[in-house]
């Protein structure tokens, strides 16, 4: 089975959620994708559900909602929250709307009466684009497993029988074993530098012989079995221009 991708519905129109939702399910269903669908009649209600943790990979967002709107809905997941992970679709029964969003960086803009087929056309877009992008790591706390975008961890150390792993949002834990998370990150742009480290090459800023510096100021060491292998990377990447 393939992954569960979590979509939200903010409408104040019972109407437009339940065609949405319906629209969804039926598209996943034809496709044998696994999508799940939740429905918010507030950006109140909304907002609420995803500031702890937002488990959503794209809402559909209506403008004109009662006091908290769309836009600031919108403005506030990119910009309070920091979040650029979830995709967001603007819906509306005004185009004038769609010059005043681009601060919000949403996917698309649909007008209503929405049409289904464009509809499914954004959800074709959708998933395409999230295959490329978003590339994840799994890990287990307690009794629960937690997800993490790649693009967001700097690098994993390893103290002992746990793994930290350090990310733009703050550092991380769990018992686990290096091997492990390299057998889950294996060519997507992280290397082996030590038997205690294992970096993203998109946030090391300077390379040494015996050493690297990461974009946060952190250097790390590279063990003498690693080093041969780092300048055969490094080669290879200046080949590449």
């Amino acid at each position: 089975m393939g992954e569960i991708r979590r979509i939200a519905i903010c409408d104040d129109e019972v109407g437009t959620c339940s065609d949405l939702e319906n629209i969804i399910l039926e598209f996943a269903g034809c496709r044998a994708l696994r999508m799940e669908t939740e429905v918010f009649y507030s950006g109140e209600a909304f907002y609420r559900s995803i500031q702890e943790q937002c488990p959503f990979d794209l809402v559909f967002l209506d403008i004109v909602l009662l006091q908290l709107d769309g836009v600031s809905v919108g403005r506030q997941i990119r910009e309070q929250l920091g979040n650029d992970k979830i995709s967001i679709v603007y819906i509306s029964s005004k185009e004038t709307y769609a010059m005043s969003l681009f601060q919000v960086r949403p996917l698309d803009f649909l007008i209503k009466p929405l049409v289904k087929e464009k509809v499914e056309a954004l959800l074709e877009q959708f998933i395409r684009l999230s295959e490329i992008n978003k590339k994840e790591f799994y890990f287990h706390m307690g009794k629960s497993i937690y997800r993490l975008y790649l693009d967001e961890i700097y690098y994993f150390a390893c103290n002992g029988r746990k793994v930290e792993i350090y990310t733009c949002l703050g550092q991380k834990e769990f018992y686990g074993a290096m091997q492990k998370v390299w057998e889950q990150v294996e060519g997507k742009g992280f290397w082996i530098i030590h038997k205690s480290y294992i970096v993203n090459t998109a946030f090391v800023s300077v390379y040494h012989y015996d050493s690297v510096q990461m974009t946060d100021g952190t250097c790390l060491p590279i063990s003498q079995k690693y080093r041969r292998a780092m300048k055969g990377y490094l080669a290879e990447r200046y080949q590449r221009g």
